[in-house]
Protein backbone atom coordinates (compact mmCIF):
# COMPACT_ATOMS: atom_id res chain seq x y z
CA UNK A 1 0.00 0.00 0.00
CA UNK A 2 1.13 3.72 -0.85
CA UNK A 3 0.52 6.64 0.87
CA UNK A 4 -1.61 7.91 -1.87
CA UNK A 5 -4.12 4.58 -1.53
CA UNK A 6 -4.11 5.33 2.65
CA UNK A 7 -4.91 8.33 2.48
CA UNK A 8 -7.76 8.35 0.11
CA UNK A 9 -8.94 5.91 2.19
CA UNK A 10 -8.58 7.95 5.12
CA UNK A 11 -10.58 10.58 3.45
CA UNK A 12 -13.54 8.29 1.93
CA UNK A 13 -14.24 6.50 5.18
CA UNK A 14 -17.32 6.87 6.82
CA UNK A 15 -17.32 10.02 9.22
CA UNK A 16 -19.31 11.33 12.58
CA UNK A 17 -22.62 13.38 11.43
CA UNK A 18 -22.00 16.82 10.31
CA UNK A 19 -18.27 15.77 10.23
CA UNK A 20 -16.37 18.93 8.43
CA UNK A 21 -13.02 18.41 6.57
CA UNK A 22 -10.48 21.56 7.75
CA UNK A 23 -7.07 22.30 6.18
CA UNK A 24 -3.85 21.22 8.66
CA UNK A 25 -2.57 23.73 10.94
CA UNK A 26 0.47 25.13 10.60
CA UNK A 27 3.27 23.43 13.01
CA UNK A 28 3.94 26.43 13.97
CA UNK A 29 0.61 27.17 15.48
CA UNK A 30 -0.58 28.76 18.79
CA UNK A 31 -1.61 25.38 20.55
CA UNK A 32 2.45 24.29 21.38
CA UNK A 33 3.98 28.00 22.19
CA UNK A 34 7.86 26.91 21.96
CA UNK A 35 7.43 23.66 20.43
CA UNK A 36 6.47 22.75 17.21
CA UNK A 37 2.82 21.20 16.14
CA UNK A 38 2.75 17.39 18.26
CA UNK A 39 -0.80 16.79 17.88
CA UNK A 40 -3.72 17.45 16.09
CA UNK A 41 -6.33 19.40 17.21
CA UNK A 42 -5.03 21.99 20.02
CA UNK A 43 -4.99 24.92 17.50
CA UNK A 44 -8.86 24.16 16.69
CA UNK A 45 -9.76 24.23 20.04
CA UNK A 46 -7.53 27.52 20.76
CA UNK A 47 -9.48 28.95 17.76
CA UNK A 48 -12.76 27.89 17.93
CA UNK A 49 -13.58 28.10 21.73
CA UNK A 50 -11.89 31.43 22.68
CA UNK A 51 -8.16 30.41 24.23
CA UNK A 52 -9.30 27.63 25.98
CA UNK A 53 -10.11 24.55 26.45
CA UNK A 54 -12.71 23.26 29.13
CA UNK A 55 -15.35 25.26 27.89
CA UNK A 56 -17.88 25.08 25.24
CA UNK A 57 -20.37 27.07 23.36
CA UNK A 58 -21.10 24.82 20.00
CA UNK A 59 -19.99 21.71 18.61
CA UNK A 60 -17.01 21.54 17.10
CA UNK A 61 -16.53 17.98 14.44
CA UNK A 62 -14.05 18.05 11.96
CA UNK A 63 -11.69 15.98 10.54
CA UNK A 64 -8.03 16.39 8.80
CA UNK A 65 -4.79 15.00 8.38
CA UNK A 66 -2.00 16.63 10.69
CA UNK A 67 1.64 17.00 10.22
CA UNK A 68 3.28 16.98 13.39
CA UNK A 69 7.05 17.04 14.69
CA UNK A 70 7.86 15.74 18.21
CA UNK A 71 11.51 16.79 19.46
CA UNK A 72 11.77 13.92 21.88
CA UNK A 73 11.30 11.26 18.83
CA UNK A 74 14.12 13.10 16.98
CA UNK A 75 16.54 12.36 19.96
CA UNK A 76 15.30 8.64 19.24
CA UNK A 77 16.35 8.68 15.57
CA UNK A 78 19.92 10.16 16.51
CA UNK A 79 20.57 8.22 19.69
CA UNK A 80 18.73 4.89 20.08
CA UNK A 81 19.73 2.50 17.49
CA UNK A 82 17.46 0.16 18.30
CA UNK A 83 14.33 1.60 17.54
CA UNK A 84 15.52 4.41 15.37
CA UNK A 85 13.62 2.25 12.70
CA UNK A 86 9.68 3.32 13.92
CA UNK A 87 10.35 7.11 14.66
CA UNK A 88 10.12 10.03 12.29
CA UNK A 89 11.01 13.50 12.87
CA UNK A 90 7.90 14.88 11.13
CA UNK A 91 5.14 12.66 10.32
CA UNK A 92 1.58 12.79 9.86
CA UNK A 93 -1.62 12.03 11.85
CA UNK A 94 -5.23 11.56 10.70
CA UNK A 95 -8.44 11.23 12.90
CA UNK A 96 -10.76 7.90 11.74
CA UNK A 97 -14.36 8.76 11.47
CA UNK A 98 -13.99 12.65 12.36
CA UNK A 99 -12.98 14.40 16.04
CA UNK A 100 -15.56 15.25 18.80
CA UNK A 101 -15.52 18.12 20.59
CA UNK A 102 -19.62 18.07 21.92
CA UNK A 103 -21.12 20.52 24.04
CA UNK A 104 -23.76 18.24 25.21
CA UNK A 105 -21.84 14.38 26.98
CA UNK A 106 -25.32 12.64 26.75
CA UNK A 107 -24.64 11.15 23.70
CA UNK A 108 -21.32 10.04 24.87
CA UNK A 109 -22.12 6.34 24.61
CA UNK A 110 -23.06 6.58 21.34
CA UNK A 111 -20.24 8.71 20.20
CA UNK A 112 -17.06 6.31 21.58
CA UNK A 113 -19.05 3.48 20.16
CA UNK A 114 -19.07 4.88 16.84
CA UNK A 115 -15.54 6.02 17.17
CA UNK A 116 -13.83 2.43 18.74
CA UNK A 117 -16.10 0.35 15.88
CA UNK A 118 -14.52 3.30 12.95
CA UNK A 119 -10.66 2.98 14.26
CA UNK A 120 -11.61 -1.26 14.25
CA UNK A 121 -13.22 -1.14 10.90
CA UNK A 122 -10.77 0.92 9.58
CA UNK A 123 -7.74 -1.05 10.73
CA UNK A 124 -8.90 -4.74 9.97
CA UNK A 125 -11.87 -4.35 7.25
CA UNK A 126 -9.75 -1.37 4.93
CA UNK A 127 -6.03 -1.83 6.17
CA UNK A 128 -6.08 -5.48 6.10
CA UNK A 129 -4.32 -5.90 9.72
CA UNK A 130 -4.87 -8.68 11.62
CA UNK A 131 -7.05 -8.71 14.63
CA UNK A 132 -5.26 -11.61 16.27
CA UNK A 133 -2.24 -9.02 16.48
CA UNK A 134 -3.89 -5.96 17.96
CA UNK A 135 -3.07 -5.02 21.79
CA UNK A 136 -4.80 -2.75 23.69
CA UNK A 137 -3.52 -0.60 26.29
CA UNK A 138 -6.55 0.73 28.74
CA UNK A 139 -6.22 2.75 31.96
CA UNK A 140 -6.85 -0.04 34.94
CA UNK A 141 -8.10 2.51 37.32
CA UNK A 142 -6.12 3.84 40.69
CA UNK A 143 -5.55 6.65 43.25
CA UNK A 144 -4.75 9.98 40.88
CA UNK A 145 -1.56 10.58 42.85
CA UNK A 146 0.04 6.78 42.05
CA UNK A 147 -1.37 7.24 38.04
CA UNK A 148 0.53 10.11 37.20
CA UNK A 149 3.26 9.45 39.64
CA UNK A 150 2.63 12.48 41.96
CA UNK A 151 2.24 15.29 39.35
CA UNK A 152 -0.96 15.61 40.43
CA UNK A 153 -1.26 14.65 44.53
CA UNK A 154 -4.87 13.83 44.64
CA UNK A 155 -6.15 10.86 46.84
CA UNK A 156 -8.85 10.67 44.94
CA UNK A 157 -9.70 7.23 42.49
CA UNK A 158 -10.30 7.04 39.40
CA UNK A 159 -12.53 3.98 37.91
CA UNK A 160 -10.95 1.75 35.60
CA UNK A 161 -11.76 2.54 31.58
CA UNK A 162 -15.45 1.24 31.60
CA UNK A 163 -15.10 2.21 27.91
CA UNK A 164 -12.82 -0.60 27.08
CA UNK A 165 -15.94 -3.13 26.76
CA UNK A 166 -16.78 -1.59 22.90
CA UNK A 167 -13.48 -3.62 22.39
CA UNK A 168 -14.49 -6.88 23.05
CA UNK A 169 -17.52 -6.80 20.83
CA UNK A 170 -14.92 -7.22 18.24
CA UNK A 171 -13.75 -10.57 19.03
CA UNK A 172 -10.16 -9.48 20.55
CA UNK A 173 -9.28 -11.74 23.52
CA UNK A 174 -8.50 -10.98 27.09
CA UNK A 175 -4.91 -11.58 26.85
CA UNK A 176 -4.92 -9.45 23.76
CA UNK A 177 -5.55 -5.86 26.67
CA UNK A 178 -2.67 -4.74 28.41
CA UNK A 179 -3.54 -2.82 31.75
CA UNK A 180 -1.53 0.06 32.30
CA UNK A 181 -1.65 2.33 35.50
CA UNK A 182 0.04 5.34 33.67
CA UNK A 183 -0.27 9.09 32.01
CA UNK A 184 -0.35 6.66 28.96
CA UNK A 185 -3.48 5.65 29.52
CA UNK A 186 -5.14 8.55 31.91
CA UNK A 187 -5.24 11.76 30.21
CA UNK A 188 -4.14 13.98 32.82
CA UNK A 189 -3.67 16.84 31.27
CA UNK A 190 -3.06 21.04 31.66
CA UNK A 191 -1.68 21.90 28.43
CA UNK A 192 0.80 24.46 28.41
CA UNK A 193 -0.67 26.04 31.75
CA UNK A 194 -3.95 26.35 30.02
CA UNK A 195 -6.93 24.33 31.92
CA UNK A 196 -7.63 20.84 29.79
CA UNK A 197 -10.16 18.26 30.41
CA UNK A 198 -9.06 14.87 31.72
CA UNK A 199 -10.30 11.37 30.39
CA UNK A 200 -9.09 7.66 29.02
CA UNK A 201 -6.38 6.76 26.14
CA UNK A 202 -6.43 3.28 24.56
CA UNK A 203 -2.87 2.90 23.04
CA UNK A 204 -3.49 1.00 19.78
CA UNK A 205 -0.29 -1.60 19.71
CA UNK A 206 0.01 -3.87 16.60
CA UNK A 207 2.56 -7.08 17.36
CA UNK A 208 5.09 -6.30 13.96
CA UNK A 209 8.08 -7.91 13.55
CA UNK A 210 8.30 -9.61 16.61
CA UNK A 211 7.66 -5.79 18.38
CA UNK A 212 4.29 -3.58 19.94
CA UNK A 213 4.37 -0.49 17.24
CA UNK A 214 2.04 1.92 18.36
CA UNK A 215 -0.20 2.42 15.67
CA UNK A 216 -3.17 4.38 16.94
CA UNK A 217 -5.15 5.99 19.77
CA UNK A 218 -8.78 6.10 20.69
CA UNK A 219 -9.30 9.23 23.81
CA UNK A 220 -12.14 9.96 25.42
CA UNK A 221 -12.07 13.24 27.24
CA UNK A 222 -14.67 13.38 30.20
CA UNK A 223 -13.69 15.07 33.59
CA UNK A 224 -13.58 18.14 34.76
CA UNK A 225 -10.21 19.46 36.61
CA UNK A 226 -10.91 21.45 39.57
CA UNK A 227 -8.96 24.36 40.89
CA UNK A 228 -8.06 26.40 43.85
CA UNK A 229 -6.74 30.25 44.36
CA UNK A 230 -3.68 29.30 43.74
CA UNK A 231 -4.34 27.47 40.08
CA UNK A 232 -3.27 24.22 41.31
CA UNK A 233 -5.39 21.02 40.39
CA UNK A 234 -7.67 20.06 43.83
CA UNK A 235 -9.65 17.64 42.48
CA UNK A 236 -11.54 16.62 38.97
CA UNK A 237 -15.42 16.03 38.53
CA UNK A 238 -17.32 14.33 34.91
CA UNK A 239 -17.38 17.13 32.32
CA UNK A 240 -20.37 18.51 31.08
CA UNK A 241 -19.01 18.00 27.67
CA UNK A 242 -16.78 15.48 26.12
CA UNK A 243 -14.14 15.01 23.43
CA UNK A 244 -14.00 11.65 21.49
CA UNK A 245 -11.55 10.67 18.45
CA UNK A 246 -9.86 7.71 17.16
CA UNK A 247 -6.63 8.17 15.03
CA UNK A 248 -3.71 6.82 13.57
CA UNK A 249 0.09 7.67 13.02
CA UNK A 250 0.10 7.43 8.97
CA UNK A 251 3.16 6.26 8.43
CA UNK A 252 3.36 3.88 11.30
CA UNK A 253 0.41 2.25 9.69
CA UNK A 254 1.51 1.95 6.39
CA UNK A 255 5.16 0.57 7.63
CA UNK A 256 3.01 -2.64 9.60
CA UNK A 257 0.77 -2.70 6.56
CA UNK A 258 3.60 -3.15 4.02
CA UNK A 259 5.61 -5.50 6.39
CA UNK A 260 8.41 -2.88 6.36
CA UNK A 261 11.42 -3.11 8.86
CA UNK A 262 11.98 0.19 8.95
CA UNK A 263 9.59 3.14 8.02
CA UNK A 264 11.74 4.64 6.49
CA UNK A 265 10.54 2.08 3.91
CA UNK A 266 7.71 4.08 3.13
CA UNK A 267 6.88 5.56 -0.29
CA UNK A 268 7.14 8.94 0.12
CA UNK A 269 10.13 8.61 2.39
CA UNK A 270 12.47 6.45 0.79
CA UNK A 271 13.21 8.06 -2.71
CA UNK A 272 14.72 10.76 -0.52
CA UNK A 273 17.31 8.79 1.34
CA UNK A 274 18.30 6.73 -1.66
CA UNK A 275 18.87 10.14 -3.60
CA UNK A 276 21.10 11.15 -0.44
CA UNK A 277 22.79 7.82 -0.66
CA UNK A 278 23.33 8.17 -4.47
CA UNK A 279 25.70 12.01 -3.09
CA UNK A 280 27.11 10.35 -0.57
CA UNK A 281 30.62 9.07 -1.00
CA UNK A 282 30.33 7.12 2.32
CA UNK A 283 27.23 5.12 2.32
CA UNK A 284 26.18 5.25 5.84
CA UNK A 285 22.89 4.37 6.42
CA UNK A 286 22.14 5.39 9.81
CA UNK A 287 23.77 9.17 8.68
CA UNK A 288 21.63 8.94 5.88
CA UNK A 289 18.24 8.54 7.83
CA UNK A 290 19.34 11.37 10.17
CA UNK A 291 19.98 13.61 6.95
CA UNK A 292 16.89 12.44 5.48
CA UNK A 293 14.67 13.46 8.72
CA UNK A 294 16.74 16.69 9.11
CA UNK A 295 15.63 17.78 6.09
CA UNK A 296 12.43 16.81 5.40
CA UNK A 297 11.45 18.59 9.27
CA UNK A 298 13.81 21.97 8.11
CA UNK A 299 11.77 21.65 4.71
CA UNK A 300 8.09 21.80 6.78
CA UNK A 301 9.04 24.17 9.12
CA UNK A 302 10.24 26.80 6.72
CA UNK A 303 7.28 26.45 4.41
CA UNK A 304 4.96 26.61 7.42
CA UNK A 305 6.74 29.21 9.29
CA UNK A 306 8.71 31.63 7.02
CA UNK A 307 11.90 30.95 7.88
CA UNK A 308 14.87 30.53 10.46
CA UNK A 309 14.41 34.55 12.11
CA UNK A 310 10.43 34.12 11.87
CA UNK A 311 10.53 31.98 14.79
CA UNK A 312 10.24 32.21 18.57
CA UNK A 313 13.78 31.99 20.46
CA UNK A 314 12.56 28.66 21.83
CA UNK A 315 12.06 27.21 18.21
CA UNK A 316 15.24 28.57 17.03
CA UNK A 317 16.90 26.22 19.40
CA UNK A 318 15.08 23.45 18.11
CA UNK A 319 15.46 24.07 14.83
CA UNK A 320 19.20 24.23 15.50
CA UNK A 321 19.04 20.61 16.56
CA UNK A 322 18.25 19.64 13.28
CA UNK A 323 20.48 21.99 11.00
CA UNK A 324 23.40 20.80 13.33
CA UNK A 325 22.73 17.31 12.75
CA UNK A 326 22.17 17.27 9.23
CA UNK A 327 25.89 19.59 9.08
CA UNK A 328 27.11 16.21 11.21
CA UNK A 329 25.68 13.43 8.64
CA UNK A 330 26.86 15.06 5.52
CA UNK A 331 30.36 15.21 6.68
CA UNK A 332 29.68 11.53 7.90
CA UNK A 333 28.29 10.69 4.66
CA UNK A 334 30.92 13.03 2.42
CA UNK A 335 28.22 14.72 0.99
CA UNK A 336 29.09 18.26 -0.24
CA UNK A 337 26.30 20.78 0.07
CA UNK A 338 25.44 23.05 -2.13
CA UNK A 339 22.20 25.00 -3.66
CA UNK A 340 21.86 22.13 -6.53
CA UNK A 341 22.11 19.16 -3.55
CA UNK A 342 19.94 20.64 -1.68
CA UNK A 343 16.96 21.78 -4.24
CA UNK A 344 17.05 17.94 -5.88
CA UNK A 345 16.34 16.71 -2.47
CA UNK A 346 14.24 19.07 -1.67
CA UNK A 347 12.38 18.46 -4.93
CA UNK A 348 12.29 15.16 -4.24
CA UNK A 349 10.47 15.31 -0.75
CA UNK A 350 7.76 17.93 -2.51
CA UNK A 351 7.30 15.64 -5.06
CA UNK A 352 6.15 12.52 -3.17
CA UNK A 353 4.13 14.85 -1.29
CA UNK A 354 2.19 16.42 -3.66
CA UNK A 355 -0.66 16.47 -1.85
CA UNK A 356 1.14 19.93 0.19
CA UNK A 357 1.72 22.08 -3.21
CA UNK A 358 3.21 24.35 -0.52
CA UNK A 359 6.91 22.13 -0.44
CA UNK A 360 7.23 22.75 -4.02
CA UNK A 361 6.81 26.62 -3.27
CA UNK A 362 9.13 26.66 -0.60
CA UNK A 363 12.33 24.45 -2.39
CA UNK A 364 14.54 27.62 -2.81
CA UNK A 365 13.70 29.39 0.39
CA UNK A 366 14.46 26.09 2.47
CA UNK A 367 18.26 25.65 0.62
CA UNK A 368 18.77 28.84 1.07
CA UNK A 369 18.01 28.56 4.89
CA UNK A 370 20.17 25.72 5.70
CA UNK A 371 23.15 27.05 3.65
CA UNK A 372 22.89 30.18 5.79
CA UNK A 373 22.85 27.93 9.04
CA UNK A 374 25.41 25.88 8.03
CA UNK A 375 28.11 29.18 7.13
CA UNK A 376 26.87 30.07 10.75
CA UNK A 377 28.13 27.29 12.49
CA UNK A 378 31.32 27.25 10.28
CA UNK A 379 31.94 30.81 11.86
CA UNK A 380 30.82 29.75 15.22
CA UNK A 381 34.46 28.37 17.05
CA UNK A 382 32.55 27.16 20.22
CA UNK A 383 30.68 24.49 18.31
CA UNK A 384 32.60 21.27 17.93
CA UNK A 385 31.90 18.38 15.49
CA UNK A 386 31.21 16.61 18.74
CA UNK A 387 28.86 18.91 20.19
CA UNK A 388 26.54 19.09 17.25
CA UNK A 389 26.82 14.81 17.10
CA UNK A 390 25.31 14.80 20.41
CA UNK A 391 21.94 17.07 19.12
Amino acid sequence: MKMQKLRKIIFDFPKFPKTKFTKPDSVCNVGFPGNFNISFMEAKWIEKFNGQYLNYDHDLIISNIQPCIRHQDWETILNDSKNRHRYLSVFEMADIGGSMSLVDNEKMDEVVSFSIKGLYDFLVDKVGLSRENLRIEYCAGGVIKDLTKNKYPLNKKISSDKYIRYWKEFGIKANQFIPDKTRDTLLALHIYGIPTPWGYRNEILYKHNNELIDIGTFECLCYRPIFNDKKEIIDIKPWEHCFVVSAIGIERVLMVANRYKSIMDCDHIKPILNQILSYSKYKDLASATIFTEAIRTIHRIVTDCGGYKKLSKKRKQKIRAYFRSLLISSKKLKLIINKIVLADILKINAQSQDYYPELLNSIKKTAEEILLANERFKKDKSIKIRDIAQQ
